[in-house]
């Protein structure tokens, strides 16, 4: 029994150091250096980057509505006409009480310049002459007035027309001859004339800042008319309740014919980036010195740890940008379990 037991012990002792000759079977990925590829095609609609909501500025009872939605208008064009009535009373107030403001001032020059003369010719009193231009700067101060007041009138007037403010499409129309609108109501809604972008939702996986500034292409989903456009913005806010980001994306040259707004466009972009390497997740270890890999010598098939740059970490693999060479041999799925110099074979 005692001379069994030493032979168990030395066995024991042996059996560790043989089983680490024995070859790990693991994943081995032979490195090949490809474009990196972005493809994506996103559904969206056309619409207006700025929007106008036209109403009167003090209200009152529509008599007419000159547009229809889609019409084109210039700079200045008739919207819309409110009941003119009242302001034009107002109007025609304030300048009786200007005429009467500005025949009271030219009395009271008379006045002043009698005043003077009498106090010249010892007739009058310094006193009556102060009174006198009291007078007179009061008498300016209502003719300043009462002429403030024609002008408000007048542009009262002018506001019972709603003209367009610049060149303008018509998006909407919320208002109808005989209806009764308040002061800022919304009666038309208009968009610029010229500008046009394209709206997608992206899904958040995507990566829709690398296209900023790229120009994508546009098809008409209901037609046939293609187009370009540049990638202008992308939000920052991911929406809760889709998980998607919105995209917007400036039309060049957009018809001058089809005011576009609401179709539904299929927006298609493409860019090819520096090659890369593509390895699975599972061949990424790390080192005090940063990201590494196991490569292999093909003639040993021991392991060495490789650092390399990663470009970037996808869903269930790795962007390596350099580091490794074509045609070398990286241990994936197993990597876990190596050490420096450990020979491995490729798993079935």
């Amino acid at each position: 029994m005692r001379s069994v037991l030493p032979m168990v012990l030395a066995s024991l002792a042996l059996g560790p150091a043989a089983r680490a000759d024995v070859p790990l079977p693991v994943q081995v990925v032979t490195v090949a250096v490809t474009p990196e590829v972005l493809d994506y095609r996103l559904a969206g609609t056309v619409e207006a980057p700025d929007t106008i909501s036209a109403g009167f500025r003090d209200g009152g009872r529509i008599v007419s509505v000159a547009v229809q939605v889609g019409d084109h208008l210039a700079k200045g064009d008739e919207i819309a006409r409110v009941d003119p009535t009242q302001a034009e009373a107002a109007h025609e107030a304030a300048a009786a009480q200007a005429l009467g403001a500005e025949a009271a001032l030219t009395q009271a020059q008379s006045v002043q310049a009698r005043v003077a003369a009498q106090l010249a010719g010892g007739v009058a009193t310094r006193a009556d002459l102060d009174a006198a231009e009291q007078q007179l700067t009061a008498a300016r101060a209502a003719r300043d007035q009462a002429a403030a007041q024609v002008a408000k009138a007048l542009r009262a007037v002018d506001d019972t027309v709603l003209r367009a403010p610049a060149d303008v499409i018509v998006t909407g129309r919320t208002a109808e001859e005989g209806q009764v609108t308040g002061a800022g109501q919304t009666v038309v809604t208009l968009a610029a004339d010229a500008r046009r972008v394209a709206v997608f939702h992206a899904p958040d996986s995507v990566d829709a800042g690398t296209f900023v500034g790229q120009t994508i292409d546009l098809a008409v989903i209901e037609g046939t008319l293609t187009l370009k456009a540049r990638l202008t913005e992308v939000s920052p806010v991911v929406d809760a309740a889709t998980g998607t980001v919105r995209v917007k994306a400036e039309v060049q040259d957009p018809p001058q014919d089809q005011p576009l707004l609401g179709t539904p466009v299929l927006g298609h972009v493409r860019i090819i980036k520096p090659p890369v390497i593509h390895l699975p997740w599972q061949a990424l270890t790390a080192t005090a010195q940063g990201p590494a890999v196991w490569r292999v010598d093909p003639a040993t098939m021991a392991v060495a740890l490789a650092p390399v740059t990663v470009a970037s970490y996808g869903a269930d693999e790795v962007l390596v940008s350099a580091g490794l060479a074509p045609g070398d041999l990286v241990v994936g799925a197993g990597s876990q379990s190596l050490y420096p110099g450990r020979v491995i074979e490729v798993a079935p």
